[in-house]
């Protein structure tokens, strides 16, 4: 008799069956026996024999609900240390990353605390009420207020004694920098009292969103609540605290400013007069004094903190930004060596044995930029990737190079070697490139990543790069 698979398969699903017939008897005969037995027993065996059944079975289900549940991690916030800031700017400037900006955030923050001034910052829309708060507040100083608009577009500082108000131009009335150094004064300083006329709108969600998420103390004044009257101004603070989710202080305030009214004399001739409306502005004042009243020393640490997270936040963008440099200078000078040395080669291969000191430098450089310690088996693979990726695809990176080298007036089709330096280069620039997104995307070089980002890069590559680089094996063959 001849086994074949298929007979096989037959007999392996007839024992299968009768194992599972087998299985069956046996567990109902067990059952019967224990039904006939708890039958027979006392109560209270039954009950014991019931309460073992169902804790093991509470223990079965408190084992499953421990193994698949996803057990919530708490997010580490890794508390910024001023000295050990200090020394990272230090040693970043020592590498030549700009680090100016984010030294400039550490003189301010010592410039504060040796002024040692209590810094609240006005933050909302255009004609929100943020000057007519200062003039209210100040009525000794000249501060610009316009009844038709708002005229703040620069950040204006009003002090008395050991208080200073920052007067921050209108969100909505910004280009994205200027918004983005408003916000940052907002960080700057240790309240921050968002002003608004109204429900809030789409913007004012999205800003009140972004201060939310910085952690300032924030307090939300209701300007002009003289237009309303009690039963909407409740309505108003109900929605406000909904809006903030009830973890914001809201103060219902009038700042006073001007009206234009119209008198009519017996004639009926009109005038136009202006007058000023009564200012009451003391709810805020309450308002910022209970958040300054629960741990004014903590207000000072956390000024302190949000100067020193603003700072890290500029070293890291310039560091990224040097890096990226950086690792384009390494890319750049390494793809010219490879179409020298393709040049140089008599007969280069199709692989990138002869360049594998070039690639295996170029990696290691971009890495060590990074401070990336890859494995040599990890650069190796992908140097071979790399080299197979020109066998492969040798039609489609080949024609890229013949085609740049016939972009030159009277060469027609250039000569082999020149074509396969060109490759090697286009190689070379999409490898390295690879290399440099993956180790600032993921901070280690992982191998699946780079792979999928090189292919990406070297069937993405233009007409030009391979121009400029057929320049290089040209002058290579005519020098």
């Amino acid at each position: 008799m001849k086994i074949n698979s298929r007979t096989l398969l037959t007999v392996l699903v007839i024992f299968a069956v009768l194992a599972a017939l087998l299985l069956v008897l046996i567990l109902a005969e067990k059952l019967l026996n224990i039904w006939h037995f708890l039958q027979t027993a006392p109560v209270w065996v039954v009950g014991l024999y019931l309460l073992a059944l169902l804790a093991v079975s509470a223990m079965g289900l408190w084992l499953w609900l421990s193994l698949v549940r996803v057990k919530p991690t708490a997010e580490k916030i890794e508390a910024i240390d001023e000295s050990s800031l200090s020394e990272k700017v230090r040693q970043e400037a020592a590498r030549g990353v700009d680090v100016a900006e984010a030294q400039a955030e550490l003189e301010e923050l010592h410039r504060r605390r040796g002024q040692g001034h209590f810094q609240i910052a006005l933050y909302g829309t255009v004609s929100s009420g943020k000057s007519s708060f200062i003039q209210a507040l100040f009525p000794d100083q000249k501060v610009d207020v316009d009844v038709r608009a708002g005229t703040t577009r620069d950040i204006h500082r009003y002090r008395h004694n050991n208080l200073e108000i920052i007067d921050l131009p209108g969100f909505d009335d910004l280009d994205p920098e200027q918004e983005k150094t408003a916000l940052e004064e907002t960080l700057r300083a240790h309240v921050v009292v968002f002003l608004t006329d109204s429900d809030l709108t789409r913007t004012e969600t999205q800003a009140l969103e972004k201060l939310k998420r910085t952690g300032k103390p924030l307090v939300m004044a209701l300007n002009k609540a003289d237009r309303y009257n009690p039963d909407e101004q409740s309505q108003l603070f109900d929605t406000l605290q909904k809006r903030t989710g009830n973890s914001v202080p809201v103060a219902i305030i009038a700042t006073g400013g001007t009206q234009s009214i119209v008198y009519r004399d017996a004639s009926g001739h009109e005038s136009r007069q202006l007058r000023k409306k009564p200012a009451n502005i003391k709810p805020l004042l309450e308002a910022i004094e209970q958040v300054v009243a629960n741990n004014p020393e903590a207000l000072n640490r956390f000024r302190d903190a949000a100067i020193l997270m603003l700072a890290a936040e500029k070293l890291d963008r310039a560091r990224q930004q040097y890096n990226r440099q950086e690792a384009q200078r390494i890319i750049r000078s390494a793809t010219r060596n490879a179409v020298l040395g393709a040049m140089a080669a008599i007969t280069p291969g199709s692989d990138l044995v002869i360049q594998g000191t070039l690639a295996t430098r170029m990696v290691r450089q971009i890495c060590d930029l990074y401070g990336v310690s890859p494995k040599q088996m990890e650069i190796d693979r992908l140097i071979k990737l790399a080299g197979g990726k020109l066998k492969t695809s040798a039609s489609v990176v080949l024609a890229v190079a013949g085609n740049a080298l016939k972009s030159f007036p009277g060469l027609g089709t250039a000569a082999g070697g020149a074509m396969h330096a060109v490759a090697y280069g286009i190689l070379f620039n999409a490898l390295g490139n690879a290399v440099a997104e993956t180790v600032a995307e993921l901070g280690t070089l992982d191998e699946a990543v780079a792979r999928q980002k090189f292919e990406q890069n070297l069937f993405g590559n233009s007409e030009k790069l391979a121009r400029d680089l057929a320049k290089v094996a040209l002058k290579a063959v005519n020098s």
